[in-house]
């Protein structure tokens, strides 16, 4: 029988897919928003192209109208972040609720946070450094900066306005993947991946911060593939305390995510005897003994390892007797080349480098 942390561990596992899925859902919202915008932008800047000759008074009045209709844009992307990760929020801690009294062979009623509370962290809590409005604000910048630049561009070498709208909307032969909005476009997917991922964790941390009597330890759990970054993977299966410690998002579009590690009965002040025959070894505050990053990544071929790490630190891996936490340092900053020779020689010499 599998006991309350392995069941919890293979829950989150199968859950952070469907986040991956939910984050796929909250960025066509964004980016339906942003092609609304540019649909306007394009329209706009179309009420121009009578002029045969664009003075300079009146690239800055049209600059003036992409700068108002991108202003106008903002409320409603924020609204649109701010509605899914609130709910996202809830959402979680509920899920979080029943897969926690669901593994548990006792009864237990779990302190949850308000939905107030949840809003307030969305709103208020950084992540990557930038609160979520900050987020926003950067994506609504960035892409003012890149299409005045494209319209200053085109007029100066001349263009017309349909020229310049090809810088902004790209060419459809290139499917519309060569203007500069979708830059903004694929911003607007690392901003909601990253979100989605600070949103639910923060979420179940405020749930295992309310029942640490129950919540002994949080666990991280990386994804196992070629795209893991070397900190997420030097963190995959740690435990560290309910009210510290590194948590994901640990890097722009992070796919790491965490899980709960419960107490034992003892450790929740019930004498183990007088627990149901049946239950004694569901609850026993072990660790799940799973496959970590560096195990899964010892088995893959050696393509693999390289393309993962790199092949220079692949050869130190398989033959110089690195693991995986020796590339980074305790912060989760990755050691150059140089920084790994200087730290292990004899590393080197034992891989042949």
């Amino acid at each position: 029988m599998a006991t309350a942390n392995e069941s919890l561990f293979d829950r989150a596992v199968s859950h952070q897919i469907g986040l991956l899925r939910f984050s796929g859902h909250v960025r066509n919202r964004v980016v339906a928003h942003l092609n609304r915008v540019e649909d306007d932008l394009i329209r706009q800047m179309r009420t121009y192209s009578g002029d045969s000759d664009i003075t300079l008074a009146r690239l800055d009045r049209m600059l003036r109208d992409v700068r108002d209709i991108l202003d106008e844009s903002r409320p409603e992307t924020m609204a649109i972040m701010a509605d899914e990760m609130t709910g996202l929020a809830e959402h979680e801690v509920d899920y979080q609720d029943r897969a926690i009294r669901d593994a548990v062979p006792i009864r237990l009623e779990l302190t949850k946070p308000t939905a107030e509370q949840l809003r307030a962290g969305v709103m208020a809590r950084p992540f990557q450094g930038k609160l979520l409005r900050e987020w926003v604000s950067d994506l609504d910048d960035g892409a003012r900066r890149r299409i005045r630049d494209a319209v200053r561009i085109g007029w100066t070498e001349g263009e017309t306005i349909d020229q310049m709208v090809r810088r902004i909307r790209g060419t459809r032969a290139a499917q519309y993947k060569d203007g500069v909005m979708e830059i903004t476009r694929r911003g607007a997917q690392a901003m909601v991946r990253t979100a989605v991922n600070h949103t639910a964790t923060y979420a179940r941390d405020a749930l295992y911060a309310a029942n640490d009597d129950v919540v002994k330890g949080i666990r991280w759990v990386s994804t196992l593939d070629a795209r893991t970054t070397a900190i997420c993977a030097s963190r995959d299966g740690k435990v560290y305390p309910v009210d510290s410690g590194p948590r994901p998002p640990a890097h722009i579009a992070c796919r790491s995510t965490t899980t709960a590690i419960l107490a034992s009965w003892r450790e929740m002040g019930i004498d183990i005897d007088e627990a149901p025959p049946g239950t004694r070894a569901s609850l026993d505050g072990q660790v799940p003994a799973e496959t970590t990053y560096a195990e899964w990544l010892k088995r893959q071929p050696v393509s693999v390892q390289d393309e993962v790490l790199g092949k220079t630190k692949a050869t130190l891996f398989r033959k110089g007797g690195m693991e995986i936490g020796d590339f980074v340092d305790t912060r989760g900053n990755v050691y150059n080349l140089d920084q790994l020779r200087a730290r292990d020689a004899a590393a080197f010499a034992r891989a042949g480098l």
